[in-house]
């Protein structure tokens, strides 16, 4: 199957600082303050995206609101999200409240711009999320939902899968919430970009049964997780992360803004598209490793005589690299992911594949998160 490359939606880290210390951040070992965005900054990333296509731009990382450091007064989300409107681009804002709440407030005709947003939560129940933040934000994250519901904005409740929020319980809890919000639903698989990342990252078990218990009660909207793609007999092709998809970073103290083919994917940040072509980034070798992971599976350790090559193509890049990098100590990208169906089966002479797996008929939405990430967009039936 030949890969069509071309890239349409990626990430954005608009800043360097964040109020909260969620424990499974995968940006703030690699934030780092020092020089902040100006307008000019801006305009430049902006022409440079649109000058190769791109169809939507999420807007995350830290909490979006603090471009220009922790006074929100400073904020050029405004600005940034009008310019890329006005570019012709889908915005998208991914937020734990906060961002929304100060946007409705002071400037709500900035929410006429958006596309969809998602809402964090780390749980459905109010204790457990505010511990894992560290901050009381989940009266704010509901806030938020009501926000999109009373502005019409689609949405969706984004939860970061760790080994602690994917039991029975939290699975329909998040649902139930999700149904009474009018919400989308959005799992991203722990990444582990830190060490301490290893002790929360869910086994495979715990992945599979997860994913059972949310089709059981919701309906595909978009599926770019690999593995859940092959066990739902879904037409996938692969991790879109370098191939469909980017990530632009937060400026670094020395003022140059670095991209990489994945979020999660630090050691493979590289250039600036303050001061070089964004196409000849595209090209670099950091770009073109996972290119070639996605375009030749065969390659990749344990993938070449499996029947699921043509659609899973070594599962999520990132996961892969990450878990394989705090169990070996090396960075290798042509490794399987941890949750390969393939090696389950060999090893427990069982097939995780999943039972139950409904598919919306609406195609027409767009969400900034299609074809970005390994993750799955779903609908509460």
């Amino acid at each position: 199957m030949e890969i069509d490359g071309k890239i349409e939606n990626i990430g954005w880290t608009l800043g360097n600082d964040c109020p909260y210390r969620c424990k499974q951040c995968y940006s703030n070992i690699v934030r780092t303050k020092g020089r902040n965005l100006t307008k000019k900054d801006i305009n430049r990333i902006i022409q440079q995206i649109a000058s190769i296509g791109i169809k939507t731009v999420n807007l995350g990382g830290n909490e979006p609101l603090f471009t220009n450091g922790i006074d929100p007064k400073n904020t050029l989300l405004p600005y940034i999200i009008r310019s890329l409107y006005s570019a012709g681009i889908a915005v998208g804002l991914t937020t734990a409240g906060i961002t929304l709440t100060y946007l409705e407030q002071f400037y709500p005709d900035t929410l006429s711009f958006l596309n969809d947003i998602d809402i964090s939560l780390d749980s459905p129940f109010c204790d457990e999320h505010n511990k894992n933040r560290g901050a009381k934000l989940y009266g704010i994250a509901l806030k938020a939902l009501d926000i999109c519901n009373e502005y019409e904005i689609t949405h969706t409740i984004i939860t970061c899968g760790m080994d602690w929020n994917l039991s029975n319980r939290h699975i329909d809890g998040l649902v139930k919430l999700a149904r009474e919000y009018r919400s989308f639903v959005r799992i991203n698989f722990l990444k582990p970009t830190e060490a301490s990342h290893m002790e929360r990252f869910p086994n495979a078990y715990v992945y599979y049964s997860a994913t059972q218990r949310l089709l059981s009660q919701c309906r595909i909207v978009d599926m770019s997780e690999p593995l859940i793609s092959v066990a739902t007999h879904h037409t996938g092709m692969g991790c879109p992360c370098g191939n469909k998809s980017f990530r632009i970073h937060s400026i670094t103290p020395d003022g140059k803004v670095p991209i990489s083919p994945c979020v999660y994917a630090h050691d493979y940040k590289v250039g600036d598209l303050l001061t070089e072509e964004l196409t000849d980034i595209l090209n670099s070798r950091q770009f073109q490793i996972f290119k070639n992971r996605c375009q030749n599976p065969q390659n990749i350790n344990g993938c070449r005589d499996c029947q699921n090559i043509e659609s899973c193509r070594g599962g999520c890049a990132s996961r892969a690299y990450l878990v394989n990098k705090f169990k070996t100590n090396t960075v290798d990208l042509f490794v399987r992911d941890p949750y390969c169906i393939k090696e389950i089966q060999e090893m427990n002479n069982t097939k995780p594949l999943l039972n139950v797996a409904e598919f919306s008929d609406d195609k027409s939405m767009t969400f900034v998160h299609r074809n970005y990430l390994c993750t799955m967009i779903l609908e509460p039936r």
